[in-house]
């Protein structure tokens, strides 16, 4: 397929090293949209393929999706964080999304999900364009994560200490008095760091949204090797307490995933392994480091200049924004019904709350949720 001499390639190969160093050192990388991430999905029932926008050899752009049957005639697909477009040239952008319309057609897919890039914005229109609209809270990836807090690592530590609110500073420092170690896991102290993450979520009255069985050994077995994942154990006389699992990728560093048995809090065992995680990432050249995750209702008030916390917002949200970083509202998912027909009840649950419920059960119980 050609358009104005750019040519697109699909690419279902288990790895595609190409694509993955384009990926990890765009300006926008995200482990989710390597074909390590997309091999390592097929242990939950997805399959993979890349549409990639190249001329002269060269790649330009480019997107992973993933997508699995529902039911037995169906197909879904989902795109997270991408496509990647290090430069809004129209030709490139609309041959690629243009490709990934006729990928979905051609994978027989009824549904379509995407999540755009943190510097996404210039890819809405084009979308909308398309036929793509803004997905209510039931429909699929309702894991989704719609804004996060980001720290800017380029000033110096000591400076990046000093940004931070005086209470989080102020735990640090206890921290590193009241005799906790700190040290790097690896895929050995992975049970441990499950352990920890179900431990939190159940404290939270929370289900985990990753599985604890061999995808984490998995998902170790792919990154590692690149360098490209770092666990980070807090440790109270050789007893695992806190547990924080990062993605690096070039200049961004990702806190994935942490876990707390819920003991030693007045050591701040938490402060000091997200800590240790900032210093490792400035360390290793990155330039931010990001908390993944924000209470998107804080997000918005925050962003049209409500610095108190709107009733009812998420403690691990004021938590993480005690170290300081810009608080990022990212973009809702987009959402496209390749058969128009099979869109309107979905339409209609939009404003049903018992219609919409069910139809969230149904995609939770499918493994979509």
């Amino acid at each position: 397929m050609r358009s104005d001499k750019v040519q697109i390639q699909f690419c279902a190969a288990l790895v595609d090293p190409d694509w993955d160093t384009f990926v990890t050192n765009s300006l926008d990388p995200h482990h989710e949209q390597t074909s390590l991430w997309g091999n390592l999905q097929r242990r939950r029932g997805w399959e993979a393929v890349r549409i990639i926008a190249r001329k002269n050899g060269s790649i330009l752009g480019g997107t992973q999706l993933l997508y699995r049957p529902f039911g037995r005639v169906f197909r879904l697909g989902y795109i997270n964080r991408g496509p990647i477009l290090d430069h809004d040239n129209p030709i490139v952008r609309d041959a690629l999304l243009n490709a990934i319309l006729a990928c979905a057609r051609k994978l027989r897919l009824v549904y379509l999900a995407l999540i755009l890039p943190y510097s996404g914005r210039h890819l809405i229109e084009p979308l909308k364009r398309l036929g793509f609209f803004e997905g209510p809270d039931f429909l699929p990836p309702r894991t989704a994560m719609f804004s996060t807090i980001v720290l800017d690592l380029s000033p110096s530590l000591e400076d990046i200490l000093r940004g931070m609110k005086d209470t989080q500073r102020k735990h640090i420092r206890q921290a590193e008095r009241r005799g906790l170690n700190i040290r790097n896991g690896n895929r050995s102290d992975l049970r441990s760091f499950a352990g920890l993450l179900i431990s939190l979520c159940e404290r939270r009255g929370e289900r985990p949204n990753i599985p604890t069985d061999d995808f984490l050994e998995g998902l170790w077995d792919a990154f590692a090797l690149q360098g490209q994942v770092r666990l980070l154990i807090a440790e109270q006389e050789q007893e695992a307490v806190t547990a924080l699992l990062v993605f690096h990728m070039d200049r961004w560093a990702r806190s994935w995933r942490i876990g707390w048995s819920g003991k030693y809090s007045e050591k701040r065992p938490n402060e000091l392994a997200y800590w240790e995680a900032i210093k490792w990432a400035k360390a290793a050249g990155c330039r931010y480091f990001d908390f993944v995750g924000f209470d998107t209702k804080m997000a918005n008030a925050m962003a049209d200049g409500n610095q108190t916390p709107p009733s009812g917002t998420c403690g691990a949200s004021s938590f993480k924004l005690g170290f300081g970083g810009t608080v990022l509202p990212l973009y809702p998912r987009y959402c496209l019904f390749l058969n128009p027909l099979l869109g309107i009840p979905f339409r209609l649950a939009n404003r049903s709350r018992m219609l919409s419920r069910a139809l969230a059960g149904l995609f939770a119980k499918a493994g979509l949720g």
